[in-house]
């Protein structure tokens, strides 16, 4: 009997605390219910906007900015184009603010975070911040059989609003001077069109994972907005700015192999002239020339290549060298052809006047004897010996004359052997001096200036 009553009494009592239960819920939600009777945009059964709630009016925050927050993570940089100084970024753009003008169901299915995920396509009927992308050239969503997108609604009348997305921003800060050497800061950056830093702040956080990083002509590194860059000054004021730094450095072992390497032993291989006999001159002419034009065919099919630049490229820097070395190899070639020729005019020149010398000696001699015989009138032994010291004299002064020329020709040899020797040792050690001082200052004094002109430029703002 006891346990009867003991039964009885607890049916009562739990049918007492559920009618609680639901009458106190109904309470609750009597301000949604009140909104959706009166005519209120109920929108999936999840929030009604009231009628006086207007879409192109900020949210009400008691007088603070509105805060907005953003989650950016980025899945990879999809396209570097450094001809139109563009990048392409993969990534969710994923936004929240709240909206305190809502009024939610309370008696929906929330779920374990108290938030409920409705279609994005009612995004439309609340009101969106009016954020901007600074440089912007495109804004991709894709699409399967819907949008890729997610609107979450929290209980606490947060909207999260996500979707997917490739962003194709311009990067300003490109500058080719140092091709292939650069490195470049490029900046996604968000800021509202119409509402300063007093009206909305926008805050965040991204994340960014190298190893899912396709691979490209660049290694890329993400980092947080500099100080400097979080505000967006206006013409009358202030704006928030969320975002992050893209840094950009370019990979250099493919043009290593491809242009530093082969055009270095071009130049190296000018140097094998200085060993050929300056006498094999089709030897030396055509080596010469041909490293000359390979070189000039290089250049004409980097340069084409090599993105829009303002100042003279490193690349161009180093392959107008290696044109110069091999074009004073040819050089120092012509100074020893050069000397040859005249060598040989003069030998050319003196055998001209041997021959012409010997004619007269013969055509003199009897002249000499016939004057001799009329003037003195001696007898043939005497005009004999006359003839014989006067030819004395005329031989030694072709003798003369054969010294000088094996002289000459000496002198000419050693010339040749002293020059090429010289410039054995001189070309490399140019080159060797060039290398030095190119490395230097495209990898350590260049980044270094950049770098101090950077600081004394957030250091002005």
């Amino acid at each position: 009997m006891n346990q009867l009553f003991f039964t009885f009494f607890y049916f009562l009592s739990s049918s007492s605390s559920n009618k609680f239960s639901i009458g106190s819920s109904l309470a609750d939600n009597s301000e949604y219910i009140s909104c959706a009777e009166n005519g209120g945009n109920v929108v999936s059964h999840v929030f009604c906007l009231p009628n006086s709630y207007r879409k192109d009016v900020l949210p009400p925050t008691g007088g603070k900015p509105l805060p907005v927050f953003f989650k950016l993570p980025v899945s990879e940089i999809s396209e570097i184009d450094d001809h139109k100084s563009i990048v392409t970024i993969r990534l969710s753009y994923k936004l929240q603010w709240p909206e305190q003008r809502m009024v939610v169901n309370q008696s929906a299915d929330w779920g374990k975070e108290d938030d409920i995920n409705i279609s994005p396509d009612n995004i439309e009927h609340i009101w969106t911040p009016d954020v901007i992308i600074h440089d912007l050239v495109s804004f991709n969503k894709p699409e399967i059989l819907n949008q890729v997108g997610a609107l979450e609604i929290f209980k606490n009348k947060k909207v999260y609003y996500k979707v997917r997305s490739d962003i194709t921003i311009v990067c300003k800060a490109m500058e080719f001077g140092q091709f292939p050497l650069d490195n470049h800061k490029c900046y996604l950056m968000l800021t509202s069109f119409g509402y300063d830093s007093l009206h909305m702040n926008l805050a965040g956080k991204f994340s960014y994972q190298k190893e899912n990083q396709r691979t490209l002509s660049f290694n890329v590194d993400i980092q947080k907005l500099p100080e400097y860059k979080t505000v967006f000054t206006g013409s009358s004021s202030n704006y928030s700015v969320y975002g992050f730094e893209i840094r950009l450095t370019r990979s250099l072992g493919p043009f290593i192999l491809s242009i530093y390497l082969p055009s270095a032993m071009f130049v190296m291989m000018s140097w094998v002239s200085f060993f050929v006999p300056p006498d094999i001159v089709p030897a030396r002419i055509v080596l010469l020339v041909t490293l000359c034009l390979v070189l000039i065919n290089m250049f004409n099919f980097t340069t084409a290549r090599i993105p829009v630049s303002n100042a003279v490229t490193a690349m161009e820097v180093w392959l107008l060298a290696c044109m110069l070395l091999v074009f004073l190899s040819l050089v120092e070639y012509t100074i020893i052809l050069r000397k040859s020729v005249k060598h040989n005019r003069s030998i050319e020149k003196r055998k001209k006047e041997a021959a012409l010398l010997k004619a007269s000696c013969q055509q003199s001699s009897t002249t000499f004897l016939l004057q001799v015989e009329d003037d003195h009138g001696v007898g043939n032994n005497q005009v004999s010996e006359m003839l014989t010291m006067e030819c004395r004299k005329r031989g030694k002064k072709a003798k003369q004359k054969q010294k000088c020329q094996l002289k000459a020709e000496a002198n000419l040899n050693l010339f040749k052997i002293n020059l090429d020797r010289g410039a054995t040792y001189l070309f490399p050690f140019m080159f060797l001096c060039f290398n030095c001082i190119y490395w230097t200052v495209y990898l350590v004094i260049m980044p270094r200036y950049q770098k101090d002109h950077l600081m004394e430029q957030e250091e002005a703002n």
